[in-house]
């Protein structure tokens, strides 16, 4: 039998769904926190550099103190940018591992609910075909009786101490009880055959 990619049977580097959850939710919150960080710094940058462009509009600063300030603005815009795309690779890797995670943990619970409706399943079928084993073995005890039965009139026909009217009506009887039988018989053994399969598995 093959076990399941990725279980700890066959892989040495297997981690519990769930604990990967609880090892990646604590950088998660961190990392997004800092990109939502990020992304303030930036927004307040370029609002610095919208600024620097009124005051030279304005007349405020000169187009050479213009080009210093807002060229230090980009190298530190820049800067944020590239940790600000670090951030979001890695939030993509985290939230691809959760992902995978999730559906793990999803799987994993169907099998549990499967192997549990499969066990609850298994006993109920092994509490049937225990109560059915019995009626065919009263079946099989009934059908001995009959025979025996059958037996003791044919002797008695024999001897003459019943008449033959009696003993058609008798045979009548048997072989109707018999039929009966038969046909009970086979549906018992038909469903303690289905019975035992599922105990089987």
């Amino acid at each position: 039998m093959s076990h399941r990619e990725g279980s700890p049977t066959d892989d040495v580097f297997y981690v519990d769904p769930k604990e990967v959850l609880a090892q990646y939710s604590v950088e998660w919150v961190s990392l997004r926190k800092s990109y939502d960080d990020l992304k303030e710094q930036l927004k307040a940058v370029q609002d610095e550099l919208n600024h620097l462009d009124r005051k030279l509009e304005m007349g405020e600063i000169t187009d050479q103190e213009h080009i210093k300030l807002y060229r230090e603005k980009w190298t530190e815009s820049t800067q944020m940018i590239q940790v600000k795309r670090e951030v979001e690779n890695r939030l993509y890797e985290i939230q691809k591992e959760i992902r995978v995670a999730n559906r793990q943990l999803k799987q994993a619970e169907e099998e549990r609910r499967m192997r549990e409706r499969f066990e609850q399943e298994r006993a109920n079928a092994m509490i049937e075909w225990m109560s059915l084993k019995q009626g065919f073995d009263l079946v099989s005890q009934r059908r001995k009786e009959i025979n025996a039965e059958s037996d003791r009139i044919e002797l008695a026909r024999r001897n003459g101490s019943i008449s033959d009217e009696e003993y058609r009506k008798s045979r009548i009887e048997q072989i109707q009880q018999l039929a009966e039988l038969r046909t009970v018989e086979s549906d018992i053994k038909r469903r303690l055959s289905e019975l035992l399969a599922i105990i089987r598995g």
